[in-house]
């Protein structure tokens, strides 16, 4: 049971609670979840000011919402069809197609990087604005009520954001930019194996903090963190010891399949954009050939109802040769032409 917990049962929860659409920008659509709103409950919990909680809540979604937009702009870049969804450990960036490891490299660091440059940029006009009140400006944007306190949290909420994130601990993106590094000195087995070994420490050592300091949100993150990286290590184990794959596969297939039922939803209710996030994700969980089909359906249908004609005809030999997908097809080539 603790396998299972660890392996999928929270990734599974957080990533199969039902999100909804919250707008597109630059073709990446973003979809908000329930748990993503609880983070932001328990991130403002102990304080006071209602005011300072609504300021403190708004620059920690501008915060993830940038972070994310940092991996997708890059990703978008390299036409790898990114979409984001901000969920309860603040937000994951999906992508339609895998990178090359140097493109896959530049799209994690990105992330953590946006919130640095952020953090830099508020620093400045902070310490601007109290310049020109030192100078004895009789009205500054700081006399306006929470802009200093806006000010300062997106200072600090993209310093410890981007920070954190850059922690050698997987999954977040400074695990995968320590491994991409590792890659370039060791071979497979030696890199991916210090990786491992070097997260878990860390996951280890945030919880023990947590702890000591009777953080209870950081003690639910470290927690979380050593049984992913148990998960990882079990997987490495097998990878390497010749175990078995075949619960990791059983669980991915009872995944997709709960996918595939919020994409039918989706379907009869002309979610185009779910959709193809639920397509994207479908495909990823998928653990045979007809899961797989299902998914790349799901695909052409989203893409020629968002007037996406050349991708979804990408997605036409791969998917299920459904009615729904002759016909989507059918409009696609006549679109084009």
């Amino acid at each position: 049971m603790l396998r299972w917990f660890a392996a999928c049962g929270i990734n599974r929860l957080i990533e199969d609670m039902q999100g909804f659409h919250l707008f597109t920008f630059k073709d990446i659509p973003v979809s908000v979840q329930p748990m993503f709103f609880l983070l932001l409950l328990i991130l403002t919990f102990n304080m006071d000011d209602i005011g300072a909680m609504v300021v403190f809540a708004l620059c920690a979604f501008i915060g993830i919402l940038f972070h994310e937009f940092g991996h997708a702009l890059v990703a978008r870049h390299y036409g790898l069809t990114p979409a984001i969804i901000l969920n309860g450990l603040g937000g994951v960036t999906t992508r339609a197609r895998s990178a090359r490891p140097s493109q896959d490299f530049r799209i994690t660091f990105m992330g953590p990087l946006t919130n640095l440059i952020l953090a830099a940029v508020f620093f400045g006009i902070r310490r601007l604005c109290f310049y020109l009140l030192s100078l004895g400006y009789g009205f500054t944007i700081l006399q306006i009520p929470y802009v200093d306190a806006f000010l300062f949290y997106m200072m600090m909420v993209n310093l410890v954001w981007g920070v954190f994130n850059l922690l050698p601990v997987l999954p977040m993106d400074g695990g995968k930019v320590t491994q991409h590094l590792l890659h370039k000195f060791f071979k497979e087995r030696v890199a991916e194996t210090i990786s491992v070994v070097v997260s878990f420490i860390f996951a280890v050592a945030i919880l023990v903090l947590s702890i000591i300091n009777k953080n209870i949100f950081m003690i639910m993150i470290g927690g979380y963190f050593v049984l992913i990286n148990c998960g990882y290590a079990r997987e490495l184990w097998q990878k390497y010891k010749g175990g078995s794959s075949q619960p990791k596969m059983k669980m991915l297939g009872i995944q997709a399949e709960g996918i595939y039922e919020r994409g039918l939803v989706a379907a009869r209710n002309h979610d185009w954009k779910n959709l193809e996030v639920l397509g994207h994700q479908m495909k990823k969980a998928a653990n045979n050939a007809e899961q797989q089909a299902r998914a790349y359906e799901f695909l052409v249908l989203a893409c020629t109802n968002l007037a996406k004609y050349d991708e979804a005809l990408l997605y036409v030999p791969h998917a299920r040769q459904s009615d729904a997908v002759k016909q989507a097809a059918t409009r696609c080539r006549n679109m084009i032409r």
